[in-house]
């Protein structure tokens, strides 16, 4: 523990222990073996062309790299132990050059993607007319009002059919310079996740990570040293992974209120050595025992950190309950538990209603729920009531209401065999449900019959308007069941209804010719980049070629497979 500092007892940090020499990383020890030339190889696809030093360096890695692979296997299957633990070792060394690089390519994406836009707002603005996107009325640019409108004209409410800017499309696209905008992403993180097919929490980690261990642009656009300088050392060496590197920079952010600079600077130095010499499991306590200790007494939180901290967030399900943690400051908390504690007042009896095992309870029997499961139904009770009284703000022209889908055939083999089906419904927000639960919740609800066809297309239910009427928006929401934009998770009461072929141009306003969308990316597919087409009454979205050479037709598979 030379590396970490003491903990005394009493838990009090001694920080004297620990060596003040800054952190040098070690000299690569090992090397990788020949091989053979790239160009020596077989059955390889043919590396892409890329420009500038640094990128066909790359190249150059990848092509030894597949070569390696190419025998990889091979080659393991005849290795001794000795010989095994050091290919691990050294491919473990090649991981975490790699996982610095994709730090690197992180911050470099993150800079020059907001480089590219701000460069392509200030052209908008120097040629007169600010970044918009086509109407569909000839040739005219409708400029973003600040409520997110055409400016000049009367704003709309969401409900208002959320069309009403559309026309004939322009025969061409209304610009053709790609736009870093129209690449369909709000953020470098969504870009992230289409272009590198990776999560939103690592593309998240990727880019805090670079702000953190990347030199920084001053103000007078001349590079600063990191923000975490000994810890960008030890990534960028290799000798510190970058999984290890996250769990350092989370630990500092923490005590960033609590401890001085000098603290700081000693915590980030020997979380550094230990990182360096242990595996992140054993980085996690270490970095633990360093908040805690610097922290001893919990101080009292800033109004910053409650902001911060404060939320509803949605966990995993859990053996089939849905899980849920709320974070809330006192004046927020008194508001939910008075309503939770309505369901727990002796002197209320709760209304009758069927158990799960048959039977009925209600007045004169014995309430056997715990006061958790009493909390849980006020506050169950509490949302009921405010949907049932329809006062709650409207989403795209409909109240709030649950709405769950189910697919035709199961609900015809359920009514018809009298046995439990085995296909399932899908609530808006919670996703996939048990045709049982249908039937529950069919009991004592507002039912809204959407039936679904075989490819989830919705079949004919209503008649053709120019503004999407109640009735086609619940048929987008039970087929789309939120944007349909790729990899979008925007639900469907958030999202506006599109009309494929603009009306003016002779769409209809139906299921065939509609497509929810959320605002960010209505307006992007406005701007004429990205373009729909409807096949088996499912949208697919067709790229730009700045975004995909081959312009492949892409869906949203997130609400439904």
């Amino acid at each position: 523990m030379e590396a970490v500092g003491e903990f005394a007892p009493n838990q009090a940090l001694r920080l004297g222990r620990i060596s003040d020499a800054p952190f040098e990383p070690a000299a690569p020890k090992r090397t990788l073996r020949a091989v053979p030339p790239a160009e020596l190889t077989v059955g390889r696809p043919k590396p892409l062309a890329f420009d500038g030093g640094g990128s066909r360096g790359l190249a150059r890695c990848l092509a030894l790299l597949e070569a390696i692979s190419s025998t990889a296997v091979a080659d393991a299957a005849g290795m001794r132990f000795p010989e095994a633990a050091d290919f691990a070792a050294r491919v473990e060394d090649i991981s975490r050059a790699a996982e610095y690089l994709q730090v690197v390519a992180a911050g470099a994406v993150d800079r020059s993607r907001r480089e590219a836009i701000s460069a392509a707002v200030r052209a908008g603005a120097g040629r007169g007319a600010a970044v918009g996107w086509t109407t569909g009325w000839g040739n005219e640019t409708a400029v973003h009002g600040p409520i997110g409108w055409a400016a000049g004209t009367e704003a709309q409410p969401a409900d208002a059919g959320s069309d009403a800017a559309e026309g004939i499309p322009a025969a061409t696209p209304k610009t053709n310079d790609p736009d870093p905008a129209d690449d369909g992403c709000r953020n470098t993180t969504g870009f992230l996740r289409m272009r590198l097919r990776i999560g939103a929490g690592e593309a998240r980690r990727r880019l805090a990570l670079a702000e953190a261990v990347l030199p920084r642009a001053g103000i007078t656009g001349h590079p600063q040293e990191p923000e975490r300088p000994e810890l960008a050392a030890a990534v960028a060496s290799g000798s510190v992974g970058s999984r290890s590197a996250t769990i350092i920079t989370l630990a500092l952010d923490r005590v960033r209120h609590h401890a001085t600079e000098d603290t700081t600077a000693r915590m980030e130095h020997a979380l550094t050595r230990t990182a360096a010499e242990h595996d992140t499991d054993f980085v996690t306590r270490i970095a633990r025992q360093w908040t805690e200790a610097i922290d001893q007494d919990g101080s009292e939180p800033s109004e910053e950190e409650l902001r911060h901290r404060q939320g509803v967030f949605i966990r995993k399900p859990r053996r089939g309950l849905q899980h849920v943690e709320f974070f809330a400051t006192p004046d927020q908390y008194e508001p939910l538990l008075t309503v939770m504690n309505t369901a727990t007042n002796p002197r209320t009896q709760p209304e009758a209603a069927e158990g799960n095992d048959g039977t009925i309870s209600g007045e004169g029997g014995l309430d056997r729920r715990t006061r958790p499961q009493q909390l849980l139904d006020g506050l169950v009770s509490a949302a009921k009531t405010a949907l049932a009284t329809g006062s709650l703000p409207a989403a795209g022209g409909l109240r709030p209401q649950v709405m769950v889908t189910i697919d035709y055939r199961d609900l015809l083999d359920t009514l018809e065999q009298g046995t439990p089906g085995r296909g399932t419904g899908s609530f808006t927000f919670t996703g996939p449900v048990t045709a049982a639960t249908v039937r529950k919740i069919a009991c004592d609800a507002d039912i809204i019959p959407v039936l679904l066809g075989g490819q989830g297309r919705v079949l004919d239910i209503g008649r053709t308007t120019r503004i999407f009427p109640p009735h086609i928006r619940k048929a987008l929401t039970a087929r789309d069941q939120g944007c349909a934009f790729p990899g979008c998770t925007i639900p469907a009461p958030w999202c506006e209804a599109h009309h494929t072929t603009y009306w003016s141009h002779g769409g209809t306003t139906s299921t065939d010719n509609g497509t929810l969308l959320c605002s960010h990316h209505h307006h992007l597919i406005h701007k004429e980049q990205w373009h729909i087409q409807v096949k088996t009454g499912i949208p697919w979205f067709i790229p730009p070629p700045h975004i995909d050479p081959h312009q492949q037709p892409r869906r949203n598979s997130y609400f439904r497979c």
